[in-house]
């Protein structure tokens, strides 16, 4: 049985494990994101396996971006864009004596489910990643849809408003979790550099005397009904539905998943599913029948296992 050295590169952290071509994780841990440099991004894949030499048959990676999965060039990279972009990983890693193997992480997350998870046996079905961004991965007919352009479920590029052709109005401003903390600092008269998943969309440096807040803080704000964090919830949930809904509509799929670390908090898919049934009315008007909304089977595990079901596709099969 072969092992993987398995790495979610995430926009504040990289998440690694060691999984098995069964799917089966163990020795996982967590390091901040090398996002300043090419140099530090190839040495942080080393590194690990370096450590792992012994126990990793390959070296399978996730992350964002517009990926040729096949030739390893990356045309963008989420969060890396600006150091990575352009690059071609395979020949980064050239002296890396095991195969490699990248894909995009909602391509991922999705592969993950169609593999293992709760899409197995689906033949039509769509990804929300919620993260730093905003990911997404698509099935079509029983097989993972790359696009022309290896840019299918690129949702954190969809449009908000009409008419406004900027970054402020990409869906992933709005409803990714980066987004949700970002607001909540600013309705509550914070820097977002204190919140540890929106601080790499200001310039500003945290207050080393002040506390960093998490996702979690924030739902526990929620849960204790602190009305300024649930009033900005609240449209945030709205802003996620309508990526949702437009999915439906567009790709007609009989599930759509919900993944990322928020998605282990049950009150978000309740929530999510008493927002996106104000729609019935619509869908009703088209005949359309309802889809699926559940969680992903491995919400933030996810893109490690898709990663590796990557890899196995590309070097087994």
């Amino acid at each position: 049985m072969k092992q993987l050295l398995a790495l979610d590169f995430g926009g504040t952290f990289v998440k690694h494990a060691l999984i098995d071509n069964e799917g089966n994780l163990s020795e996982r841990g967590e390091i901040p994101a090398p996002l300043s440099s090419v140099s530090d991004f190839v040495q942080v894949i080393k590194d690990l396996y370096e450590k792992n030499r012994d126990k990793a048959d390959g070296i399978a990676v996730s992350m964002p971006g517009v990926i040729d999965s096949d030739t390893g060039y990356l045309f963008s990279a989420g969060a890396y864009t600006q150091t990575m972009g352009k690059q071609n990983l395979f020949d980064l890693l050239k002296d890396i004596d095991v195969p490699v193997a990248v894909e995009n992480d909602g391509k991922a997350a999705v592969l993950a489910e169609a593999w293992k998870g709760s899409l197995q046996g689906v033949k039509d079905a769509a990804a929300v990643i919620i993260g730093s961004g905003l990911g997404g991965g698509i099935i079509m007919d029983g097989k993972l849809r790359k696009g022309a352009h290896f840019a299918s479920g690129e949702i954190s590029g969809l449009l908000v408003e009409p008419g406004k052709y900027e970054f402020t109005n990409f869906a992933a401003t709005r409803a990714a979790m980066s987004a949700l903390l970002s607001a909540v600092a600013v309705a509550k008269g914070m820097s977002p550099a204190q919140f540890e998943v929106s601080g790499f969309m200001t310039d500003e440096k945290p207050d080393p005397n002040l506390p960093i807040y998490s996702g979690k803080d924030v739902f526990s704000w929620i849960d204790e009904g602190d009305p300024v964090t649930v009033g900005v919830y609240q449209e945030w949930i709205k802003a996620l539905v309508m990526v949702i809904y437009n999915l439906k509509m567009t790709l007609d799929p009989e599930k759509i998943v919900i993944g990322g670390g928020v998605s282990r908090n049950p009150r978000l898919i309740k929530d999510i599913q008493a927002e996106y049934d104000k729609s019935d009315p619509l869908m009703a008007a088209f005949g359309m029948p309802p889809v699926i909304i559940e969680t992903c089977q491995f919400t933030a595990d996810a893109n490690l296992l898709g990663a590796v079901y990557n890899w196995i596709l590309h070097h087994e099969n």
